[in-house]
């Protein structure tokens, strides 16, 4: 009887774990390198893209965070990374920034060929609410990161 019942155990502890590992998503480094992920950061999007003058492409990352959920928004940590799509080395690493948005917005505005990245993030990392946590009142900051052809990489615009 005893055998019986650890049989019956082993073979539906068996069947959930193996189940288990079938949808679970194999963590790997296949598309940056280690270095590029910050502890508590996930990888929310991601694009493919032409950002600079050599004709292989470069991969850019959105790393996010939750830093707070309010009635009518959310605020998150994030930052970006470019790295080259088939060398996988990293080309540029943003600081990490406050926002609303997680969304990666990628454009050729100058008509170059060559996308920008532009952000929208809080200035300073300074916000408030009201005591309702609602009505959020910040400092917006803009900026672009590109491809610059005079100094032959990627900067911080």
């Amino acid at each position: 009887m005893k055998k019986a019942l650890l049989s019956i155990l082993l073979a539906v502890t068996s069947i959930s774990a193996w189940g288990q590992y079938q949808v679970s998503e194999a963590r790997t480094w296949d598309r940056f390198p280690p270095e590029a992920q910050e502890g508590g950061f996930g990888v929310h999007a991601s694009q493919v893209v032409q950002m600079d003058d050599d004709p292989a492409l470069e991969e850019v990352f959105l790393f996010c965070r939750d830093k707070g959920h309010y009635p009518y928004f959310d605020i998150f940590r994030v930052y970006y990374v470019i790295v080259d799509y088939y060398t996988k080395e990293m080309k540029y690493k943003s600081d990490i920034v406050l926002t609303t948005e997680r969304e990666l917005k990628l454009e050729d505005r100058n008509q170059d060929g060559k996308q920008e990245l532009y952000r929208k993030y809080f200035k300073e990392d300074k916000f408030s609410v009201d005591k309702e946590g609602n009505r959020l009142q910040v400092t917006w900051a803009y900026d672009c990161i590109e491809y610059n052809s005079k100094e032959g990489k990627i900067i911080h615009k």
